[in-house]
């Protein structure tokens, strides 16, 4: 686990050094210089960039994830892999640029009237599928090249960096309304142009075709992965972003940025998981390689116990001052404190159970997580029908959480029959027990002035955190970083 650990510790600190920036992006600029629709625009334009990216790789991320370590070789500027990339590529977006030209107005008069801005700008999406195809397929590659801290670096912290300066720049007048659009659909597409360069720069980009590597068995492994890929990469990827699109429709854009607001709140929880994920998968795959289950074991169990006190720490720090966070957003974004518990919830249950994706996702039986995609996008789209025109914003967010909820179940319980892989024991109880309790000490505290507040009830939470999981073995991982800090402050 060391190489996990470290590039865990090293995204996470990326990750949420770009937290701060986004927090007070989100929290004062976005609240206090743009409006709820603005807002919405900009989340909407982000969901469907996502959706559309994974769709129109045609499932070659799916081949990357599970082939490449079949053409890792650095001398040989790896068998000719990018080639075979960068034809399914323009392949992919061309295809794109055919739905879109057919859909384009369907999709101006669905939202002339509720969401007007997204109709003048829906043109964006087109730069903005072209970028989002290139970093999910290129950081995909990367974290294959046992580098899952480069991508973090460039989405979590730079991006967020570069809308706050954008943001900044429109709060003070020096770019207007019109231009602050391009700009955000600049930031989110420089990622990808970014990672290309840095690939580049380390000589691990090459379109040399090597197609006399590739026989028989492998071409049609290649073309099984990725039919698999496509549907399996559309359904999770739909699941979690397809509830703005549907606030959009069924509410209107005002809905939709106080939803994104409070979704952003909400995913805090899961940002350390991103760089642990991305290089327990390189990992777990290369176990599937050797067939080694022990290893596979071991590293499922620690991503479970880690991420959950990790997330659970998040959460509770979250809800503890949902009070202040409500403050803090204003008036306008009052509804949005249920969609914070919810999403939040659904986000700490993804991390207990870990790296169960990737161990199914590598295993002989990758085909399996197909049926439960099937099964989640009917019920997540049958949820957001019924609960959204009863509830809101609010029930959005119940169907995502419990979207997540089922996921996790279905690979729990396979993985459980399948393997007889359990990660589950006493210790996650502990934690449980013990953030429990903690939040109702919480409660004692009086509320105190904002910051102050904040003060108190955060020290509270990461002393007594630090105390248990730093001096105990619940988790052998979170004692080592422990000792470390103390080794540090001991000098």
């Amino acid at each position: 686990m060391g190489i996990i650990i470290k590039q865990s510790i090293k995204g996470s600190i990326w990750s949420y050094v770009g937290v701060l920036i986004g927090f007070v992006t989100t929290t004062y600029l976005y609240t206090e210089y743009l409006t709820t629709e603005l807002v919405g625009l900009f989340g909407l334009l982000a969901s469907y960039a996502a959706l559309t990216g994974q769709l129109f790789l045609l499932g070659f991320q799916g081949v990357t994830s599970r082939l490449f370590p079949y053409f890792r070789n650095k001398q040989n500027k790896h068998n000719g892999f990018l080639f075979i990339a960068a034809l399914v590529f323009i392949i992919g977006f061309a295809v794109f640029l055919a739905a879109y030209y057919s859909f384009k107005p369907i999709l101006v008069e669905s939202n002339l009237e509720k969401s007007t801005l997204f109709a003048q700008y829906v043109h964006l999406l087109v730069p903005l599928t072209f970028f989002s195809m290139a970093f999910i397929f290129l950081d995909t590659y990367n974290h294959l090249l046992y580098d899952a801290v480069t991508g973090t670096f460039f989405q979590e912290f730079l991006q967020r960096l570069l809308l706050f300066s954008i943001v900044i720049l429109f709060a003070l007048n020096f770019i207007n309304l019109h231009q602050l659009i391009l700009a955000f659909t600049l930031v989110l597409c420089l990622k990808g142009l970014f990672l290309f360069f840095f690939l580049l720069k380390k000589e691990e980009i090459s379109f040399r075709p090597q197609l006399n590597f590739i026989d028989q068995k492998l071409k049609k492994e290649i073309w099984s992965v990725a039919l698999y890929s496509v549907l399996a990469s559309l359904g999770s990827v739909f699941v979690f972003n397809i509830d703005k699109i549907f606030i959009n429709q069924l509410l209107d854009l005002s809905n939709t940025g106080v939803y994104t607001i409070a979704f952003y709140f909400g995913t805090l929880v899961v940002i350390p998981s991103r760089p642990l994920l991305k290089i327990s998968g390189t990992l777990i795959a290369d176990a599937w390689k050797k067939n080694d289950l022990g290893q596979i074991k071991d590293i499922y169990y620690k991503s479970c116990i880690n991420q959950f006190i990790i997330g659970g720490f998040l959460f509770l720090g979250i809800w503890a001052n949902i009070d202040n966070i409500l403050v803090i957003l204003g008036e306008d974004y009052l509804q949005s404190k249920w969609v914070i518990f919810f999403v939040g919830l659904g986000y700490l249950f993804d991390m207990a159970t870990g790296a169960n994706a990737q161990v199914i996702g590598f295993s002989k039986y990758y085909r399996v997580a197909l049926v439960f995609i099937v099964i989640l996008i009917v019920i997540v789209i049958s949820l957001l029908y019924l609960l959204i025109p009863f509830w809101g914003i609010t029930g959005a967010a119940i169907a995502i959480a419990g979207a997540l909820f089922l996921n996790n179940m279905m690979r729990y319980l396979f993985l459980l029959g399948k393997y007889r892989l359990q990660p589950f024991n006493y210790r996650f109880l502990v934690v449980i027990l013990f953030y429990t309790v903690v939040y109702f000490l919480l409660q004692l505290i009086p509320q105190q002035q904002l910051i102050l507040d904040i003060f108190i009830r955060g020290s509270m939470i990461s002393g007594l955190s630090g105390l248990l999981f730093f001096l105990t073995p619940i988790s052998e991982d979170m004692k080592a970083i422990g000792k470390k800090l103390m080794n540090i402050i001991g000098k």
